[in-house]
């Protein structure tokens, strides 16, 4: 009889919040490395830290799977390690494990295209300039001032923290405009 663990619910994250869009043009086999990266990330980690200590292991996560894509993208390995922790941070049994749901604050929005370019028109009605060409090309630098925007965006128009904003953007209407 087989023992269900928290490496299955892991693992089951891991493979359906990183599809074969997630990753594209991001180099031969980006999908499968980038699943197979978080189905081992140290989840236990992340357990009852603050938020210091999470964008440090964050940028740690980015940095070590950004040397195994095949493109070396720190925006793909960043978005990628984004989408995964907020679909982790939902899991029943992965919150109750490892209080997942105390990174929610911390979380950034996954960036891509749409978000990007949502958070770039949003910015313009403010008179705010945000840097942004492609998430192969996404810097460290560039990523922060995005996240920066996000989480004001996010507190002052939905009273929600940034990561929900992938949520509320998604395939949303008024990016189609």
């Amino acid at each position: 009889m087989m023992v269900i663990t928290l490496y299955h619910f892991q693992k089951r994250i891991a493979d359906i919040s990183i599809g074969n869009t997630t990753l594209r043009k991001q180099g031969k086999g980006a999908t499968k490395v980038a699943i197979d990266y978080l189905k081992k990330l140290p989840l236990n980690k992340l357990s009852n830290i603050n938020e210091g200590e999470f964008v440090r292991l964050l940028d740690e996560f980015t940095t070590s799977l950004q040397t195994k894509i095949p493109n070396n993208s720190w925006g793909a390995a960043r978005k990628a390690i984004n989408i995964f922790l907020f679909q982790a941070s939902c899991d029943l049994h992965l919150v109750q494990e490892y209080q997942l749901d105390k990174i929610i604050p911390y979380l950034e929005l996954p960036l891509d295209n749409p978000n990007a370019e949502r958070l770039k028109k949003e910015a313009k009605k403010e008179g705010i300039k945000l840097k942004w060409k492609n998430i192969k090309g996404l810097t460290p630098e560039e990523n922060k001032e995005l996240q920066k925007y996000a989480l004001k965006y996010a507190k002052e128009k939905h009273n929600c923290e940034r990561c929900y904003l992938d949520l509320i953007f998604w395939r949303s209407e008024e990016i189609r405009e």
